[in-house]
């Protein structure tokens, strides 16, 4: 992460980019349902909810993911291919991260290389509020939904009670705490 941020400051030479093409504002732009202003955005990461949710609940290589998850070592003897899987989840995490930037670049129409310096911590904030467990094999994308309207909802908040951004990262770290603790005390039930 240090070397991926490291590399985006030298490159902009720590200046934001605008003037943008239009072709990366597309998601960006709005269609009305009645009076609705829906973002195309939006419906995009619906569409990835939707079938990710479908891969993951309906299909082998979903239940793969779930069983390397849950130990890596005891798929590999079921005869799951498990270097392969992981291999094919980073890269489609590293695709899906892509798609994210894109969102927020549409979003904003700027390309601010200090943008999303804290979205790991609420994406995993939001993934173990959703109920996946950070040890395997546990968890579903409707959670992980759910999870992250409440963090985006949660930082939106403080944003509107006037919250400095400093404190919002704190309040956000003591979440994660709060929901690891909470996923090892309900592993150690189990």
């Amino acid at each position: 992460l240090n070397i991926a941020f490291a590399i985006t400051q030298i490159y902009s030479k720590a200046q934001t980019v605008s003037n943008l093409p239009d072709s990366m504002l597309v998601l960006g732009e709005t269609f009305k349902i009645g009076e609705t202003a829906i973002n195309y955005g939006s419906v995009l990461m619906l569409l990835l909810f939707l079938f990710v949710w479908f891969v993951l609940r309906d299909t082998a290589p979903g239940r793969h993911v779930y069983a390397v998850g849950n130990n890596a070592e005891a798929a590999r003897l079921n005869g799951i291919p498990s270097k392969r899987v992981l291999l094919i989840i980073y890269t489609l995490a590293g695709l899906m991260y892509g798609i994210a930037a894109l969102l927020l670049v549409a979003r904003t129409s700027v390309g601010d290389p200090n943008a999303g310096q804290t979205e790991n911590l609420e994406s995993i904030t939001a993934v173990v509020l959703g109920g996946t467990s950070l040890f395997g094999g546990r968890g579903n994308v409707l959670g992980t939904l759910i999870g992250a309207l409440i963090v985006g909802v949660f930082r939106n908040g403080l944003t509107l009670i006037g919250v400095s951004s400093v404190y919002q990262i704190l309040i956000t770290g003591i979440l994660v705490i709060l929901a690891v603790t909470t996923d090892q005390l309900s592993r150690r039930k189990g």
